[in-house]
């Protein structure tokens, strides 16, 4: 009798043990990338807009401003979106809004719908369905151990001293959510996990709470290609536009909406010993040379001398010297082995002219000085390094979200 009951609970034991799984998880928050996420509009009777096609929904209430791929592959729809998508900074408040008549939400808070796909009627392209997917299977189910975390990626958030109304909003939301997430999960604390830009946004949320909350609602941080300290894009997509990825659109066309979102400055090169300091030419004319020391100078050069001012009042201080420790135990994935651009070489002194590009080590957007400025600065400090793995793909291919999981798994 008694070794047919040692039998039976062997059989048994395995699928007791995944029927309990999900209640043994530690909850996970999940932080996606700059413009990986929808974001809805609704034009007011304030907006006045460019031409009647840029007003034809004025008034008619909310709709999808990104990512709408079918509308965007009519060029006559581009400039519309532009001016929708762009803000303004206003220097007497200090503080960066929408377009007078455009408001703004992101749907789905606390959800993973709202960036599965970017645009859920085409579903053709997703930076993070592959991760959810994986996680599902995992046992993890949205809202109740999986939640979340979308946010308007035009904005981010200022030091101390300097308003940031809308980013603000985001990191308030964010701490809720963990806070909810824990609690729903029997007090377990979370783990957080970040894709590119949701990894600085969510460690300015992390240095701004006290260590006995950190201690008490996160098990681990997890930020997967985060740029610590800028990228040499971030120098080029201010002279030649971000078309967001869609070979169909003209980056040009949406060169002066990206220069006006606030998140346009985060990605300048810091000047911090730490990442690419001040001696390291990034950009390359005939008669000067701009390092990332020289950003002020550059923006001058390039047109855009009005974005000097909140670049030195609320960006260097958070990302000219040393990022302080987040004060939870964190693994930093980064991508390694993929050309990356490190310089950009013009042939005269026209910005405006089209350069040539020196590449160095990276994941193709996060340079390798970026991925690694925090290392050896941080305590409870993991590094794992992907070989010959895009920016995007390291949360979709295979190999990589291998070492993602893992990572998931050593927090559970």
């Amino acid at each position: 009798m008694a070794i047919r009951l040692l039998i039976l609970v062997q059989l048994l034991l395995p699928l007791l043990l995944v029927a309990a799984a999900p209640h043994l998880l530690h909850p996970i928050v999940l932080v996606p990338g700059y413009a990986t996420n929808e974001l809805d509009a609704w034009l007011t009777e304030q907006y006045r807009p460019s031409s009647p096609r840029c007003g034809e929904r004025k008034g008619k209430g909310w709709f999808r401003l990104y990512l709408n791929y079918s509308a965007l592959q009519d060029p006559a729809n581009v400039p519309c979106f532009a001016e929708q998508m762009s803000s303004v900074y206003d220097a007497a408040s200090d503080d960066y809004y929408n377009v007078p008549g455009v408001e703004t939400r992101v749907p789905f808070f606390g959800s993973t719908q709202a960036f599965r796909f970017p645009d859920p009627d085409r579903k053709n392209f997703s930076y993070m369905n592959t991760l959810v997917e994986r996680l599902e299977k995992m046992g993890y189910r949205d809202g109740e151990t999986m939640f979340g975390a979308p946010y308007d990626f035009r904005y981010v958030v200022a030091p101390a001293g300097h308003p940031s109304r809308v980013g603000d909003a985001f990191l308030r939301a964010l701490k809720s959510l963990v806070e909810r997430a824990s609690r729903q999960n029997g007090g377990r604390p979370v783990t957080i996990v970040t894709h590119s830009a949701g990894g600085p946004l969510t460690h300015q949320l992390l240095v701004r709470q006290p260590p006995a909350w950190r201690r008490r609602f996160v098990r681990r941080f997890v930020p997967v290609a985060a740029p610590w300290g800028g990228i040499v894009l971030g120098m080029v997509t201010l002279v030649s536009g971000n078309n967001y990825g869609l070979p169909f659109v003209d980056a040009r066309a949406l060169l002066e909406a990206g220069r006006s979102q606030q998140t346009s400055l985060w990605l300048l090169p810091s000047p911090s010993p730490a990442v690419f300091g001040t001696a390291q030419p990034l950009v390359v004319t005939k008669s000067r040379n701009y390092s990332a020391g020289d950003v002020a100078d550059y923006l001058v050069a390039i047109g855009f001398g009005e974005a000097v001012g909140p670049y030195q009042s609320r960006v260097l201080p958070l990302f000219g010297g040393d990022l302080p420790p987040p004060g939870v135990p964190v693994t930093n994935i980064v991508g390694v082995g993929v050309g990356t651009t490190e310089r950009i070489v013009y042939p005269g002194d026209d910005l405006d002219g089209t350069p040539a590009t020196v590449a160095g080590d990276g994941d193709g957007v996060v340079n390798l000085a970026s991925a690694l400025a925090v290392e050896n600065k941080w305590k409870n400090y993991r590094l794992v390094k992907v070989s010959n793995v895009t920016h995007n793909d390291l949360v979709a291919d295979d190999r990589a979200l291998e070492i993602v999981i893992q990572e998931i798994q050593r927090a559970n």
